[in-house]
């Protein structure tokens, strides 16, 4: 399945939170810092400012309930913005009986009227994310990831490794516009294995690098690195929280 290819608008949030900016919806994904970088608040300084997204159609995403993902805060939303819906997964205590809130656990598809969500089992905490809406196909990891840690017993990390193959070869057969996948500078030289094995087995348009704790020197190693050399070219290069992307990219 190919990617749709219509148009969005992306911000970085921070570590793995992102905004996206669809024809009719506005979606935001595992933002938890809400400190901006610059003296007024909004998206161009990292954060959301919820008087900016009063009339728009907003969709919350967080995959789990670890502090770098999710900020209870997001939930105090619902009281400034009238259409704002949330898909939490379900290891969020904070979303038990929280309004507007759809609980999601791993393995489920849902409808939320114009917006399809299928959740894939995180090989952490959580869920990961497959998303479409308005003619997008939109993919986020949350820390559904090929997490090979040196040192850990040569058992566990081939545990590791076959679950996260079978949770995204569920994905087989699609390609995403967009994509958020974890590339993470503490794995040494294992960064690179999650995001190699997505691009490989699924693919996107544009590709955006998260959970990189504002380490930006791994976008000069994924330039340089040899084994991203057949999909270097989605890869979006991540400067500073706040940034803007446009997809699709035009043309340089």
């Amino acid at each position: 399945m190919k990617a749709l290819q219509q148009e969005a608008d992306i911000w970085y949030l921070g570590h793995s939170g992102f905004a996206v900016q669809t024809t009719e919806h506005f979606l935001i994904f595992d933002y938890y810092n809400d400190k901006p970088i610059t003296v007024t608040r909004g998206l161009d300084a990292g954060v959301i400012e919820p008087a900016e997204l009063r009339d728009k159609q907003v969709v919350v995403f967080s995959s789990h309930h670890h502090a770098d993902h999710f900020n209870r805060l997001i939930l105090d939303w619902a009281e400034k913005l009238p259409h704002v819906r949330y898909v939490l997964s379900s290891d969020i205590r904070a979303a038990q009986g929280a309004a507007n809130t759809t609980v999601v656990t791993p393995g489920k598809r849902l409808e939320l009227d114009d917006v399809t969500v299928q959740t894939l089992e995180s090989t952490d905490e959580g869920v990961a994310f497959a998303v479409e809406t308005d003619g997008l196909s939109i993919y986020h990891a949350g820390d559904l990831n090929w997490w090979h840690w040196a040192g850990e017993p040569e058992k566990e990390n081939a545990q590791m490794a076959a679950k996260y193959k079978r949770e995204i070869d569920k994905l087989r057969g699609r390609h995403f516009d967009i994509a958020f996948v974890p590339v993470d500078p503490r794995l040494e030289k294992q960064y690179l294995w999650g995001l190699s094995y997505f691009m490989q087995t699924v693919g996107a348009e544009m590709v955006f690098p998260m959970h990189f704790w504002e380490d930006y020197n791994v976008f000069a190693r994924l330039r340089q690195d040899q084994d991203a050399a057949r999909f270097r070219e989605p890869i979006q290069a991540i400067t500073r929280r706040g940034q803007h992307f446009h997809y699709p990219r035009s043309a340089d």
